[in-house]
């Protein structure tokens, strides 16, 4: 008989395969530079939060045994960090970001594969629906620091949801421009 870790960590594991299969190709991503692999491993636990909270999952996902997990920023910078430079709607030109890329902290939680959308969730309470598909089709970053700074509240952060729009202007059209979440603060993955 399994018991429940055994059984989350086997359902992880099968979760983050099949995320894993479908996280686009970053290393042939324009301006896409890996700053750190990270020390989290897949089919390993999540790094308890030691700090302040700044992030927290929900929802249909296999990583958490009361239904949610929490990040402080070395448990999401432990999933490895990434830089590109992007221009933005908010920025005076092209701006450097560096954070965790969507698709590692979905595959680091163990978000179920029949889960179809992300409700970005801001500080302010502010509600956006994310395809999580998006997460797989772009390299979309969830940004903790611009221009080498960490972001503080009152300039986006501390995580903003960044679309690499140097890829493709339409990323910063009317509509992806809600999905570009600042001052996120919870995601539910449904």
């Amino acid at each position: 008989m399994f018991s429940r870790r055994q059984i989350v960590g086997m359902f992880a594991a099968t979760a983050a395969a099949a995320i894993c299969a479908f996280t686009p190709a970053i290393a042939d991503t324009p301006g896409y530079e890996v700053v750190s692999n990270g020390t989290w491993t897949p089919g390993t636990a999540i790094p308890a939060p030691t700090g302040p909270v700044i992030l927290r999952i929900s929802g249909k996902i296999a990583a958490a045994s009361n239904g949610e997990v929490a990040f402080d920023m070395a448990g999401l910078e432990s999933l490895g960090v990434v830089r590109y430079t992007t221009p933005t709607n908010w920025t005076e030109g092209p701006a450097t970001f560096e954070g965790v890329l969507l698709s590692k902290v979905l595959e680091a939680i163990g978000a179920d594969p029949s889960a179809t959308t992300l409700t970005m969730v801001a500080l302010n309470d502010y509600r956006a629906p994310v395809p999580l598909e998006d997460a797989h089709k772009w390299p979309v970053m969830l940004a903790l620091k611009e221009n080498g700074k960490y972001m503080s509240v009152r300039d986006h952060g501390p995580i903003w949801v960044v679309y690499p729009q140097h890829l493709d202007a339409d990323l910063g059209n009317y509509e992806m421009s809600a999905r570009w979440v600042w001052q996120l603060g919870a995601i539910s993955v449904e």
